[in-house]
Parts: C-alpha cells; sequence; structure tokens
C-alpha cells in the first residue's frame, strides 16, 4: 500500500474516533424539531443510510457521492444516533476532522452556510 493511502485510512481513521467522541459531547439538548421520526427498536439497530436511501435519495445520494461518504464518515458522527439525534449538527462535530478550517470561517455562519450539506462542496455564490 503506497505511503499516501496508508496517511489517508490512518486520517480517516482518525476522524472517525474523534468525532464518534465529540458527538457524544456535543453541546445543547436536541430541540423537538431535532427529534428523529418514531421507528422500532429493531430499526434503531439499522444504519441511517439503510432507510435514508428510500427515504431521502436525494441526501443519501450527496453524502454517498461526497468525501464524507467515501471516507466512511457516518450519519451519526455529524447527527448523532436516534437517542441524541440533531438535524443540525454542533459545530463541535465538524471541528472534529476541520478544526482548521472552522478556525478561518466567520465566526456568525455554520459550515453549511457557504457549503452544500452532506456534499459540502462550496455553494455557488
Amino acid at each position: 500500500m503506497r505511503t499516501s493511502s496508508r496517511f489517508t485510512l490512518l486520517l480517516a481513521f482518525l476522524c472517525l474516533a474523534w468525532s464518534c467522541i465529540s458527538v457524544q459531547g456535543a453541546e445543547g439538548s436536541a430541540s423537538q424539531t431535532d427529534k428523529h421520526p418514531m421507528i422500532t427498536e429493531q430499526e434503531k439497530l439499522t444504519p441511517c443510510a439503510e432507510c435514508h436511501q428510500t427515504a431521502t435519495p436525494e441526501v443519501y445520494d450527496q453524502w454517498f457521492n461526497s468525501l464524507h461518504g467515501i471516507g466512511m464518515v457516518k450519519c451519526y458522527q455529524c447527527h448523532g444516533t436516534y437517542e441524541n439525534f440533531r438535524v443540525e449538527p454542533a459545530i463541535s462535530a465538524c471541528a472534529a476532522c476541520h478544526e482548521k478550517m472552522i478556525e478561518k470561517c466567520p465566526k456568525d455562519k455554520k459550515c453549511w452556510a457557504c457549503h452544500i450539506p452532506h456534499s459540502f462542496k462550496r455553494a455557488k455564490k
């Protein structure tokens, strides 16, 4: 395996590990609008992408074809689990992997003010 591939895999693993920690400690509690629709206990064990592939195909496709999808960044890493779900992730969830980028951004804007959610390509002005 090439050194750049190893570095990419290591970076992806570290981001995954850090975001698991940061989402668990995300600030604030979920508002009523952040509640996930009711699902069964069995459905809670299903990966988000499995349902969202058909429930919200446009969101799934944006994620799947993005660097987050390619890097296997999972929904819960940004949005939390069923129990602590957030429609709009806390910036601390982004900071787990993108701390330097967040430092450069305007403090009064969230990441998705300039980037298309889920694909995170630069939004057209």
